[in-house]
């Protein structure tokens, strides 16, 4: 008996185990379940680098630094600016300065508070320290005298002369740093890659080079923690399988600017995608001419290239009549007021151009080729950019066009980081390269820097935007003229004649203006902000996951269904659906619930199954000890 009591006690204390794991298991599994991450996938091109607001130049780094680092205000896309980490500022025309009043109670991401000392140090780095030659690239140090704090909360700016784009450029451009990271590195060449701290709405997590870059919402934003709690960057090496992923549902959006116009009637079709052009707004693509290399040195030669130039053809066959031509002088027709509408552009015309070039002595050899008068071919090199089909697709164009008046031009792709250096230290005879326009930038953003001699040094030495290397005492002093002049009428008028410069000298070629067209899917999250585009900061505060759709209609009929619905290989979208239809002539409530995408989602157990399942372990187990204690 004593063996067969200690036998039923091994057996009783096996089921008592049995039913402790089951019981934990099914909590933890709860729990989980209830604090499951909100995550927003978004597509974006492999573009990094470097995560540091004062020397990146990258536009896709700088759609995440954007989100990692905060400016005094926000610059709305209608143009106008709001509050931001200042509350509010105020512009004393007659003494020249500008005051911004901070937030109360501002946090850096690693909990340190941001004051006005902050705000002080990240422009003292640029106007006012040993980095200041290298940093300011907009030559600050000549219209602002000072920056000091009033208190911890308040900032001056004191100007030295009239500075028309002053606003922009201390409020809206250089997002404000902390000092007691800054402090401690060598701002030039930091690339903040590791751990970079700011005071945006998303904290930096992980970056995993050609993966992709995680981030998670800021609790202490001051707008309130965002509504997802983490957010993933996926790097795509082509434009071509970044739309792919969104079409899967791999991702939920896309950042600006990157739809392939070849996929937009498919894009269209899916319910769940929709796309957004963004007014205000435009993506230029062009060509820099190397202005230190012969024969580019010639402006005749230039414009001769122009004629050779289809732009129509770019826009029809390119991008598949999503662009308009561009005008020759570079400020495009987006920006209202500050366009000149006397200046267009050079249409196809291979008449023109071998005239050109026959009067500058380019006489055709024996295969066609043009020679120089010393003899030497006409052989270059365009260089574009890799994995965008349109900057490939337009060097091919261009490299056939040229063919025709007799210069021999090969194409060479490559990734955006070797042809941002090999343009910058001026190794290059053509250069393929885009830029954003907006209305919320100053219009100087687009010139000073692009145009003004100081900005082009000699071959050899790295030039961020001035990398065809133009200099014209006649511009430098329109320039400068420009940014001192107050009045806006008066101020335009000298904007038209910069543009009619750069349209005569074609220092570069522009080539079109893509619609600045991004899209975005709509079966997990809602709340999008189309009006200042679904990936820009305002819009990723607002972004929460969908919720269940009740929809009510009156029906009579008895009826109990139940439904689930795995869509895709990958179990990116999981739908569950309900419906109770009572007997009654009242409520039909159909309840949908959309999970957001995970990499290996695990089933729901309803409680009844996990019940139903103890129940047969139990009677299992009673069943052996049975059957064990009869053989005794």
């Amino acid at each position: 008996m004593r063996r067969s009591g200690d036998q039923l006690f091994k057996i009783l204390s096996l089921i008592i185990i049995s039913l402790i794991i089951l019981g934990i298991g099914s909590a933890m599994s709860f729990v989980s379940g209830q604090q499951q991450i909100v995550e927003l996938k978004i597509g974006m091109p492999d573009q990094i680098d470097n995560f540091n607001p004062l020397i990146g130049t990258f536009a896709a780094a700088g759609f995440v630094r954007g989100l990692l680092y905060d400016t005094l205000l926000y610059v709305y896309n209608n143009g106008t600016y709001g509050p931001w980490l200042a509350e509010s500022y105020s512009i004393d025309t007659q003494n020249l300065t500008i005051t911004f009043k901070l937030r109360p109670n501002l946090k850096w991401h690693d909990g340190y508070p941001l004051t006005s000392k902050d705000v002080v140090f990240t422009f003292n780095l640029i106007l006012k320290s040993n980095y200041s030659d290298k940093l300011d690239k907009w030559n600050l140090r000549k219209y602002i005298s000072d920056v000091y704090a009033l208190d911890d909360r308040t900032v001056v700016f004191k100007l030295s002369q009239p500075f028309a784009p002053a606003l922009f450029y201390v409020s809206a451009l250089i997002p404000i740093l902390p000092e007691h990271i800054w402090s401690q590195v060598d701002p030039t060449t930091f690339k903040n890659m590791d751990n970079p701290i700011g005071s945006g709405p998303f904290k930096f997590l992980r970056y995993t080079p050609g993966v992709s870059i995680e981030l998670v919402a800021n609790p202490d934003f001051f707008l309130g923690k965002p509504k997802i709690d983490k957010i993933t960057i996926i790097l795509y090496k082509s434009t071509d399988t970044l739309m792919l992923a969104l079409q899967r549902g791999d991702i939920d959006a896309i950042t600006a600017a990157t739809v392939a116009p070849e996929l937009v009637p498919v894009l269209i079709r899916d319910p769940n995608i929709r796309i957004v052009i963004l007014n205000g707004s435009g993506v230029l693509r062009w060509i820099g001419f190397n202005n230190d290399k012969y024969p580019f040195n010639i402006r005749e030669f230039r414009e001769a290239i122009a004629y050779a130039v289809d732009k129509k053809a770019l826009v029809n066959t390119v991008m598949l009549g999503y662009a308009w031509p561009a005008t020759d002088g570079w400020i495009q027709p987006l920006f209202g007021i500050w366009y000149d509408p006397n200046v267009t552009y050079r249409p196809q015309n291979f008449t023109k151009a071998n005239e050109i070039l026959d009067s500058l002595g380019f006489k055709p050899g024996p295969d066609g080729i043009r020679v120089t008068p010393n003899g030497t071919r006409l052989s270059f090199t365009i260089l574009t950019i890799s994995g965008v089909t349109e900057f490939e697709r337009s060097a091919e164009l261009l490299a056939g066009w040229l063919k025709k008046i007799g210069i021999d031009a090969k194409v060479s792709a490559q990734a955006l980081g070797t042809v941002d250096q090999l343009e910058g230290v001026g190794d290059f005879d053509i250069g393929f390269m885009g830029i954003g326009m907006s209305i919320t930038t100053d219009v100087d953003w687009y010139l000073y820097e692009r145009f003004h001699s100081s900005q082009a040094p000699p071959i050899g030495q790295y030039a961020a935007r001035n990398w065809a290397r133009y200099r014209n005492p006649e511009m430098d002093k329109l320039l400068e003229l420009e940014r001192t002049t107050m009045d806006p009428d008066a101020r335009r008028e000298i904007v038209y004649k910069i543009q009619e410069l750069i349209a005569k000298d074609l220092p570069v070629l522009t080539l079109y203006v893509k619609y600045s067209m991004t899209a975005y899917r709509t079966d997990r999250f809602v709340n999008w902000n189309e009006a200042e585009g679904p990936t820009s900061k305002i819009s990723l505060l607002q972004v929460s996951p969908k919720k269940p759709e009740i929809i009510t209609q009156t029906q009579v009929v008895t009826q109990i269904t139940t439904q689930t619905q795995i869509i895709g290989q990958t179990a990116t979208q999981v739908v569950v659906q309900t419906q109770v239809v009572t007997q009654t002539p009242s409520v039909q409530t159909v309840v949908q619930t959309v999970t957001a995408p995970v990499s290996t989602p695990a089933p729901s157990i309803s409680s009844d199954v996990l019940i139903a399942v103890i129940v047969v372990l139990v009677i299992i187990i009673i069943g052996l000890a049975v059957y064990l204690m009869r053989r005794r």
